[in-house]
């Protein structure tokens, strides 16, 4: 079952092999979305505050940032599917124990190891994306990637919040346990080997250390890649915050939440898929600035109204539906051209920009809500300064591809 035959560089990817991809891919927002309507039940049932409850999604994006850094650097060496099914199994394994948790300690550390174990789902379909595909299919085949994403939160989000009032914080746990479990089996069956033996990386620490060096010292990478990892901190300030603005400011129920945030969702689906003919059309440079444009207005507003005291619902699902929108511009755009720096490096490339993408959630989950909730002007101000800097590296790495000559 591990040992599969090496998929041929087609420059197409089978819809099959994409749902699957898609489905390990969706790993790291069904761990997330599936349970942030239960953080009321969790804080309740461990006695602990808001940030406790963030704790708990703080430390699976520490542990899948951790993960991203590892798992892609070594299946440049193991191979693709024996390093995704071993890092799935674990995943499916972790999915099982945090139902058990008898404190929030426990909840802490093993979504850690979760968060780990489940990188493994997200850099390497990555990673056999950019394997299988020529360069000039490999962006579209992102943007379909995100959109196949994308149905996590929006499916996630109202089932986590169907389950929680059935059975409390546990009972989405459990969910996730069960699709954890048919994500292993699913690229058991479907996903093939697609980095051949020749084109392998020696199991050497300092080789696979070196590549990741040599990539971290290249601005047209790095700003790609911190351009994806920012504009995700932004998305996750307001992922972190939304449950707590709902239904703290806005008095909405878990199932109305759910609703606004599914919504969103869609409309990041929606930005994907537009991304996806606006880069055939423009290119891909030129389309990530078009969605980091439309995501800083929208943040500018949201800040704006907040600020003054007259933000009424419509207008902020409106503000967050139009903010989600050019997230999903961004997030296919920014990786595809991080990745598209890394030639034969793929691996590692793939982990950095999923590391970025993990740290810098990780680090600004808390501060949706660090500043307070009574207000929504802390959260779109801190969405702010993030999204300023996505947009700056994003410039950075253009301005040096077109001094190099090499934008194309």
């Amino acid at each position: 079952m591990i040992g599969r035959s090496v998929a041929p560089q087609s420059g197409r990817i089978t819809p099959g092999l994409m749902l699957v991809l898609g489905y390990i891919s969706m790993a790291g927002s069904l761990s997330t979305d599936l349970y942030l309507p239960a953080f009321p039940s969790i804080t309740a049932a461990f006695g602990v505050g808001a940030s406790g409850a963030q704790l708990t999604l703080t430390a699976f994006l520490i542990g899948g940032a951790c993960g991203q850094l590892i798992i892609g650097s070594i299946s440049d060496a193991l191979g693709r599917r024996f390093t995704l099914l071993i890092g799935l199994a674990i995943f499916a394994l972790c999915g099982v124990i945090v139902v058990f948790s008898l404190s929030i300690e426990m909840f802490i550390a093993v979504r850690f190891l979760q968060g780990l174990a489940g990188a493994a789902g997200t850099v390497l379909a990555r990673a056999v994306i950019s394997d299988i595909s020529d360069p000039r299919t490999t962006a579209k085949s992102y943007s379909v990637l995100f959109v196949i994403i994308s149905f996590g939160p929006a499916l996630g989000n109202p089932l986590g919040a169907w389950l929680t009032q059935l059975g409390g914080w546990r009972a989405p746990m459990v969910c996730l346990s069960l699709l954890s479990v048919g994500m292993f089996i699913a690229a058991a069956l479907k996903i093939p080997e697609s980095l051949p033996l020749d084109k392998r990386q020696p199991f050497k620490a300092r080789v696979l250390a070196g590549n990741i060096g040599s990539l971290v010292r290249k601005p047209q990478f790095m700003g790609f890649a911190l351009a994806f990892g920012l504009g995700y901190a932004a998305m996750m300030v307001y992922i972190s915050a939304s449950s707590f603005i709902a239904q703290g400011i806005y008095e909405l129920s878990p199932v109305e939440y759910s609703l606004i945030f599914s919504f969103g969702s869609v409309t990041f689906m929606v930005g994907a898929l537009f991304n996806a003919r606006l880069a055939g059309r423009i290119g891909p440079h030129r389309s990530l600035r078009v969605g980091q444009s439309i995501q800083l207005l929208m943040i500018v507003t949201g800040a704006a109204l907040a600020l003054i005291g007259v933000f009424p619902l419509p207008a902020y699902i409106a503000i967050i539906g139009t903010f989600t929108f050019a997230t999903g511009m961004i997030m296919p755009g920014a990786s595809s051209l991080a990745v598209g720096q890394a030639a034969g490096m793929v691996g590692a490339g793939s982990s950095i920009v999923g590391f970025g993408q993990f740290l810098f959630g990780a680090l600004g989950t808390p501060l949706g809500s660090v500043f307070g909730t009574d207000s929504a002007a802390p959260t779109f101000l801190t969405m702010f300064v993030l999204s300023g800097g996505s947009f700056v590296m994003a410039g950075v790495a253009i301005r040096k591809l077109a001094r190099d000559g090499a934008e194309r």
